[in-house]
């Protein structure tokens, strides 16, 4: 190698290296940009995932209102034979049907129309299968029991 290649290389190499640093500086401010778009776009999907689901849960819980007021007559009528199951004879042989003391039985109305008779409805069964669902249970009941101890 002569001395005037060996002089290009030396004021190469100084070029090359600063060249190199240079290239890999603007990949890792590349690398840096993409990294920040990336967690923005992240954040964006995280945000409306969630506005997402709110969305879904109002949508859901507006169904669920418009299926009860749909249902109103249904109700009304379920508790009216459910009255009329209480005092009959056959039935719970209570005088005064969903009263209790005076007062409405709350507990009765509860487990019965709104768990049994509205969750069944609501879920597409019959109002006759809804009402047997109540009558079964009823019959599985220690008041029940109590009042036909011989069977069902």
């Amino acid at each position: 190698m002569t001395l005037e290649e060996r002089s290009m290389n030396e004021t190469m190499r100084p070029r090359v290296w600063l060249v190199l640093v240079l290239v890999l500086g603007v990949l890792n401010l590349s690398q840096c940009v993409t990294n920040r778009t990336l967690r923005a776009e992240l954040d964006n999907s995280r945000t409306a995932n969630a506005e997402l689901g709110k969305q879904i849960d109002q949508r859901a819980r507006d169904l669920i209102a418009e299926s009860l007021r749909d249902r109103r007559q249904d109700v009304i009528a379920a508790g009216s034979w459910l009255h009329s199951l209480y005092q009959s004879e056959g039935g719970l042989q209570r005088p005064e049907g969903l009263w209790i003391k005076g007062s409405p039985d709350f507990e009765g109305i509860g487990a019965w129309l709104f768990d049994v008779y509205l969750g069944e409805r609501l879920l597409g069964t019959a109002d006759e299968q809804a009402k047997q669902k109540i009558l079964d249970a009823i019959k599985r009941s220690d008041e029940w029991r109590q009042k036909h101890p011989g069977g069902n």
